[in-house]
């Protein structure tokens, strides 16, 4: 396995510096290419074991006359069949629950084995976009460039599908603390963080943040119903532990109220709070203490 794996790196290192003469449409469709190729192997055995666990779960609701449940379970069956590459990892069935088990585990699964190769990739095109603007390469860098946007934005979009307030997966529901659906933010550096759907983040970058105590806020365009409010906090080491505070504000000229009190209760990682739905325009969580240092840190904020 440690064989395959760096003859595909090395690969693509040379293709990197492959001869001028070859066009960035030719370096682009080939790299391209052999990452979608990459992908197919490292999902084919889990996807096998899918295959063969819905097909198993067919069988036995099919022998218990659970015809309407077979048949979703086929339909799941048929999906991925016809499905490549990240692709297959689609959204939760809400039932048969084995169904949904199932789907779950292998999303999760699916997930973890591709992100490596994902990571590869971004840094792969950003190198090769530099070696070409040095060549003098512009037009050529700049279709490299537009397709790194668009993987990380596939990906951004994948994930925040997939995911749920505390990190685990399921079925996608509509965010609307996202600057795509109209959110704005505030904080005191970095505030665009919180709403860009990105979760990637490393000890430098991918976070809001500003001098505890510290304000993040997110608006909405209007008066929005919101059931769930989920934020990701700073947890590269996973040893920091963080206090704050959660408000919500139902209007304009309303006043903030309080709806999580974590002042004394140490925290870390995704923090999910779930509630009865309410009309509210502002979502503020107030940092008040970090272990690590005196900077409060948040990647990102949902809202459901």
């Amino acid at each position: 396995m440690y064989a395959l794996t760096k003859f595909w790196w090395i690969s693509l290192i040379l293709l990197m510096f492959a001869a001028n003469g070859i066009t960035a449409e030719s370096e682009l469709e080939r790299l391209k290419n052999s990452f979608s190729n990459k992908i197919d192997s490292v999902l084919a055995p889990l996807l096998n074991r899918h295959k063969n666990s819905l097909e198993n779960l067919e069988k036995n609701l099919a022998n218990v006359s659970e015809v309407e449940n077979a048949l979703l379970v086929r339909e799941e069956r048929l999906r991925i069949s016809k499905t490549r590459g990240s692709k297959l990892i689609g959204k939760v069935p809400s039932s048969p629950l084995k169904l949904r088990d199932q789907c779950q585990r292998f999303n999760r699964e699916a997930l973890s084995a591709i992100r490596v190769w994902e990571k590869k990739y971004e840094q792969t095109l950003g190198s090769l976009e530099s070696r070409l603007n040095k060549l003098g390469r512009l037009n050529d860098a700049l279709l490299v460039k537009n397709e790194s946007i668009r993987f990380k934005r596939e990906v951004a979009l994948r994930d925040k599908d997939h995911r749920s307030g505390d990190g685990s997966l399921e079925e996608g529901s509509k965010d609307y603390a996202l600057a795509s659906n109209g959110a704005k933010a505030i904080a005191q550096n970095s505030p665009q963080s919180l709403i860009d759907g990105d979760l990637e983040y490393s000890g430098s970058e991918g976070f809001a943040w500003g001098f505890c105590p510290a304000d993040f806020i997110v608006s909405f365009p209007e008066t929005t119903s919101v059931k769930e409010i989920n934020f990701l906090l700073h947890n590269e080491d996973k040893s920091r532990e963080y206090l704050y505070q959660l408000f919500v504000l139902r209007e304009d000229d309303g006043e903030w109220e309080m709806i999580a009190d974590h002042a004394k209760r140490p925290s870390k990682g995704w923090q999910r709070h779930k509630f009865s739905p309410v009309d509210l325009k502002y979502i503020k969580v107030v940092g008040i203490f970090n272990s690590a240092n005196k900077n409060f840190h948040i990647v990102e904020i949902e809202a459901h």
